[in-house]
């Protein structure tokens, strides 16, 4: 559609609904308010015809105060017939304007009724079933003590409206001296109705609200309220609730009037809208005619100028310019962007020559091959010399040949570009010379338009070198994972070889100290003891070599559990004592109170602490202070440790965590170490997602400080969500802080033996009281190590059952703090792990899991303790080991102690002795050829005549979590468990 006939539609289109909006408008304003005035005409006649009903109402008030009290009404009830024949004649009646009279006495019995006739003067009897109605509205009577003067409308059971009013019968002089009731009442019928018509010139009806033609509005609900109702458009009615004597809505008063002022208002409405419509065409005329005049024809003109520019296609043709106005200004300004594109258009040209010489130049001089390709054709149309020389032929060979035959053979047909819809593509692919060798290749695709063709420009470069040297590198990377492999398999087995002669270097040392080779002079002793020292020196090496090379192999696993921080400070404490006292060193430890419990590996945090410390006393000289602090940092908690030791500069500080480096300088070392201990702390830190800092000057002393999350134990939450509610006994004790589950058995006495079960987990624990109380056993249950060391001295069970994985303080650690207290250490300790529901798996008694070398105090410990209770004969005790040297240790310590030593240089060799000779106790290594210390305990465990027989482990091997699965899940029954130190 051309502009002028669209913007001659779009004006005409505008204009003829700006019209229509504003008639509509403008007619409903004029509507509203012609229809308001008629409301407000409706609402002075609806008033007006109330107004004369209530008139009426008030003659018939003032009719029966009048008569009510006056004395010849009162001595009519007294009985004076001459009352009726002077008074109550029908032409008194009319004259009152009222149709009936009826005296009531005091008890409310009808006295005398009257009624007269308007139309004829006569008298007219008052229906019985009228005069029985009223005598059930009680509050129109009055009583001596209640007066009544009511006036009102009333609606009969047969539908008949009355206006009525009611006074007492008195003297004139005394009028609380009451005789009966006066009710005057008048009919509104059809004569009523004319006579209010007649008054008000209106058109009027009273009807009940249940009549039928009763017009009542929506609008309309309580009295007094107005509702208008449209009936034709010549006629509306208004109506209004009218309430009777008791104050109920019960009569409808309409008024009907001619629409008089609707009408009017229609009129005008009509003159408006035509007015309106008669201006809009004058106005749009004159807006029309000069549109076309002075802008739609020079716009048709400026096409036309315009569309014989581009036919010519010379952008040095102009559009012709008239006038002095906007029009004017946008053909001088085409004219204006016709000059700057022909100026634009030759300088193109000259550039477009430019850039094809120094594409051709940059073509020929790039250092990778580059090939121009037809888009549709796929035929070479120019090299480059490098795209020459790797293809071998001189470019009039290579020209007009299909791409494929050099460049991705295979992808005939599958072109990215052409083919697949890609508008550049990278990938590797092969090229093939004149010789047919694949040569690999790393293409690159585009899409370019020149001189309105299209073509494919393909660069490419050889990857012959780069392929060689990623097989390099994989070979490279084979062998490094090899040699990390062989790393961590020689690191295992040289912690293992290393540890078995050092577990007979000092073993046999501490075996002479203690005098079991006899008397040693004084120097003797002191290089025997140098020896033992240095071994455990080497021994620790290998250790903290070892827990290095599982970090960095990743093989390290965290063994978290929730414990309050003050239970590792204690024992940090401990271990550190002594070490401090050789140099006059005092360590200053300080808690926030609110620190409470922390969920991390118990043992690396001890670790963590321990090496510390242990660093910060190397490096403090004598008489120095090291302050420790445990600080609550919101849902952290913060670990410092700072000495005045010697500091550290910030040149050694970027080697500080180098394993196997220390600061002072090798040509004159100070301290001793292996330059292991921080490198581990870092790491055990890192493993808890936390992180070490430092802050040192030299000579002023160094401080170290890291953090840990405080999160509860899950276990802990767990049994919080799955607590049995069960009968609880508190210790008397009031440093006490431990709460037990008490469990008696059925009519117990209170004389039972008394076990004390401590296991953690509530289905294992519900077990066992279940199956010891119906054995006839009261149970006293904790599920925390320190809670059962309380319990145990106060309660002195007969025997306890224990198991070795809790949270905090482990069994084994209650287990020892058990055996080390005389009110505790000759109850029997019965060590649960794995239950099996079939049978209860328990051990009397308690064996140990040793790291060579064994500690001969530990190691008769155990065994004293193995044998209690049994006979004064010679303990039995059988020594498994492949190692002959280790075996001989274990007797030398044992000598002339009443211990008959059996050896074992195999696991086969072992099980056939044991059992054959059923010796009282096994010490076990686990690590021997062919079977194994796990075969030794799997097989024995599993016959019934070997399974009670205590194992006590004894290994160089570090378990693993898998080696402790093992171990734990095969020893059931009377049996060891294991635990890693």
């Amino acid at each position: 559609m051309k502009i002028r006939n669209r913007v001659l539609s779009i004006f005409g289109m505008t204009f003829i609904l700006m019209l229509i909006l504003f008639a509509v408008v403008t007619g409903q304003i004029l509507d509203n308010s012609f229809h308001k005035l008629e409301q407000k005409e409706m609402a002075k006649n609806l008033e007006r015809a109330d107004s004369a009903i209530e008139s009426n109402m008030n003659k018939l008030e003032i009719t029966a105060a009048d008569w009510g009290y006056w004395d010849d009404s009162y001595y009519f009830l007294q009985g004076d017939d001459e009352y009726i024949t002077n008074n109550l004649e029908p032409e008194s009646l009319i004259n009152l304007h009222s149709d009936m009279m009826l005296f009531y006495d005091n008890n409310g019995q009808l006295y005398y009724a009257t009624g007269a006739d308007p139309d004829t003067y006569e008298k007219r009897e008052i229906p019985e079933s009228l005069v029985s109605y009223l005598g059930t509205e009680k509050s129109l009577f009055s009583s001596p003590a209640d007066p009544v003067e009511k006036k009102g409308i009333l609606q009969t059971p047969q539908g008949e409206i009355l206006l009525l009013a009611s006074n007492p019968i008195t003297t004139s002089t005394d009028h609380e001296k009451i005789d009966g009731t006066l009710i005057v009442a008048k009919y509104v019928d059809q004569a009523f109705i004319e006579e209010l018509q007649d008054l008000t010139k209106l058109k009027i009806a009273v009807n009940g609200i249940g009549a039928e033609n009763a017009t009542i509005s929506p609008d309309i609900s309580n009295d007094g309220e107005i509702g208008i109702e449209v009936i034709n458009k010549d006629s509306i009615v208004g109506s209004k609730i009218l309430s009777d004597i008791n104050g109920n809505s019960t009569f409808v008063l309409e008024v009907e009037m001619t629409r008089e002022i609707h009408q009017q208002g229609e009129i005008a409405l009509i003159y408006m809208i035509s007015a309106i419509i008669l201006l809009g065409i004058f106005y749009g005329f004159i807006v029309m005619f000069s549109m076309e005049k002075y802008i739609l024809v020079r716009i048709s003109d400026l096409r036309k100028n315009l569309i014989a520019i581009t036919k010519s296609g010379s952008l040095a043709s102009r559009v012709e310019t008239q006038g002095d106005d906007e029009l004017t200004d946008l053909s001088k300004s085409i004219n204006d962007v016709l000059t700057t594109l022909e100026e634009k258009e030759n300088k193109m040209h000259e550039e477009e020559l430019k850039t094809q010489k120094k594409m051709e130049s940059i073509i020929e001089n790039i250092l990778s091959g580059v090939i121009l390709i037809d888009a549709k054709t796929h035929l070479i149309t120019d090299v480059n010399p490098v795209a020459e020389k790797m293809i071998g032929l001189p470019r009039d060979k290579i020209v007009g040949k299909i791409c494929h035959e050099f460049i991705c053979p295979a992808e005939k047909g599958k072109c990215p570009i052409s083919d697949l819809g890609e508008t550049v593509n990278r990938s590797e692919r092969v090229l093939i010379n004149k010789e047919g060798k694949k040569i690999p290749i790393l293409k690159s695709v585009a899409s370019v338009t020149l001189s309105g063709r299209d073509f494919l420009i393909e660069s490419f470069v050889d990857l012959s070198k780069i392929k060689e040297a990623e097989k390099e590198l994989v070979q490279a990377k084979i062998i490094a994972e090899s040699a990390n492999r062989a790393k961590s398999d020689f690191l295992a087995t040289m912690s293992h070889e290393l540890r078995t002669p050092l577990n007979s270097i000092i073993g046999f040392s501490d075996l002479i100290l203690e005098g079991n080779a006899g008397d040693l002079k004084e120097n003797q002793k002191r290089y025997i003891s140098n020896i033992s020292t240095s071994g455990k020196h080497l021994l620790s090496l290998i250790n903290n070599v070892l827990d290095l090379s599982k970090i960095e192999a990743g093989k390290m696993e965290l063994h978290p559990e929730g414990f309050p921080v003050e239970e590792v400070i204690l024992e940090v404490k401990q271990l550190m004592a002594s070490l401090a006292n050789k140099k006059n060193i005092k360590i200053n430890y300080s808690s926030d109170e609110d620190v409470g419990k922390v969920f991390a590996d118990k043992t690396k945090i001890k670790q963590i602490l321990y090496n510390l410390l242990s660093n910060a006393v190397k490096f403090t000289p004598e008489g120095g202070t090291i302050d420790v602090k445990v600080e609550n940092a919101g849902k952290m908690v913060r670990f410092s440790v700072q000495d005045s030791g010697i500091g550290i500069s910030s040149e050694d500080m970027k080697k500080l965590f180098t394993p196997f480096t220390q600061l002072d300088s090798a040509a004159n070392r100070q301290y001793e170490g292996s330059g292991l201990g921080l490198t581990l702390v870092k790491k055990f830190v890192e493993l808890h997602n936390g992180k070490l800092e430092v802050e040192s000057e030299p000579g002023k002393g160094t401080k170290f400080t890291f953090e840990l999350a405080i999160k509860e134990d899950p276990k802990d939450i767990e049994k919080k969500d799955t607590a049995l509610e069960k009968q609880t006994v508190e210790i008397d004790d009031k440093s006490s802080s431990a709460v037990s589950t008490h469990i008696e058995p059925e009519n117990s006495t209170g004389d039972e033996d008394l076990i004390l079960v401590v296991e953690d987990d509530d289905a294992s624990r519900e077990l066992l009281e279940e199956t010891l109380k119906y054995s006839g056993y009261r149970v006293v249950s904790t599920s925390r190590g320190m809670e059962a060391i309380e319990l145990a001295e106060k309660t002195h069970p007969i025997a306890i059952t224990l198991d070795i994985m809790m949270p905090g303080m482990d069994g084994w650690e209650v287990l020892n703090k058990l055996k080390n207290n005389e009110k505790t250490k000759d109850i029997p300790v019965i060590i649960t792990t794995m239950l099996d529901e079939r049978k209860i798996g328990t051990a009397l008694g308690a064996e140990e899991h040793f790291i060579k070398p064994v500690q001969k105090k530990t190691l008769i410990a155990t065994l004293e303790r193995i044998r209690k209770g049994s006979t004064d004969s010679p303990f039995h005790l059988l020594v498994v080991d492949d190692e002959k040297v280790a075996v001989e240790m274990i007797e030398e310590m044992l000598k002339g102690m009443n211990f008959e030593v059996t050896s074992a240089f195999g696991g086969k060799e072992a099980i056939d002795i044991a059992l054959k000779n059923r010796p009282d106790a096994i010490l076990l290594d686990l690590m021997m050829p062919e079977v194994t210390g796990f075969d030794v305990i799997r097989t024995l465990k599993s016959k019934e005549e070997s399974r009670d027989i205590p194992i006590i482990v004894c290994t160089a091997k570090y378990l693993e979590k898998d080696d402790l699965e093992i171990l734990n899940k095969d020893i059931s029954g009377k049996e060891s468990s294991i635990r890693r130190n």
